[in-house]
């Protein structure tokens, strides 16, 4: 397939999520803006549930060390239980981010609430609600640093994503809950070259409770 057939790809994929964020928005009402362009999904699960802040103009990608302000479309923030936050340019540099928060100047503890940006809404949910699809081919999503598992509000979303390029299916479609080392290395790999002593099994730094919804 052509690349213009891929951008038409796209294009029907941006509007179909962008839709279903309008119907969410119309439920519970109209989203938060804040200071970076994205807007917030603020609709609580619980007492506890934080909103996500706007990212600092001047904060730094903790991984890549990009400006992670400067991408509305992609960036992400977290907050550990000491308190620290923690903001990424991306979700591909979230996954390496969490995976081992010391190797960025992080701190050594549990991840509270993690936040990402729904793909083609510039809308912040919930890490632990959303569905994300392991892309592997940079040409299939004109995004930042190449690759990154793309974020959906709805499993629906992720499926139709799976399903209108080769190569995908149901079992790319990850959790926040799955992100873990193997997940890291396979999207910002050079920044663990030759590290050989970290594991690859799930991430128990995460306390969030991932949604079955």
């Amino acid at each position: 397939m052509t690349r213009s057939g891929r951008t038409d790809r796209r294009t029907v994929l941006r509007t179909a999520a962008t839709g279903a964020m309008l119907g969410i928005a119309g439920c519970i009402g109209k989203p938060d803006s804040t200071a970076d362009g994205n807007t917030t999904d603020d609709a609580p699960d619980d007492e506890t549930t934080t909103q996500p802040a706007a990212i600092p103009a001047d904060a730094n990608c903790e991984v890549c060390n990009m400006v992670a302000a400067d991408y509305p479309a992609w960036n992400t923030q977290l907050t550990h239980d000491t308190g620290n936050d923690a903001y990424c340019c991306s979700p591909g540099c979230l996954a390496a981010y969490i995976a081992e928060p010391p190797r960025f100047g992080g701190p050594d503890a549990p991840i509270g609430t993690a936040w990402v940006t729904e793909y083609g809404t510039e809308s912040f949910i919930r890490a632990s609600k959303a569905f994300f699809v392991r892309v592997t081919n940079p040409d299939h999503v004109d995004d930042v640093m190449m690759k990154n598992p793309m974020p959906f509000a709805t499993r629906e979303a992720a499926i139709a994503f799976t399903e209108s390029f080769d190569g995908y299916d149901e079992d790319d479609i990850l959790r926040f809950s799955d992100f873990d080392m193997a997940l890291a290395t396979f999207y910002r790999g050079k920044f663990f070259e030759g590290d050989e002593n970290h594991s690859s099994g799930g991430n128990e730094s995460i306390v969030e409770t991932t949604s079955t919804a």
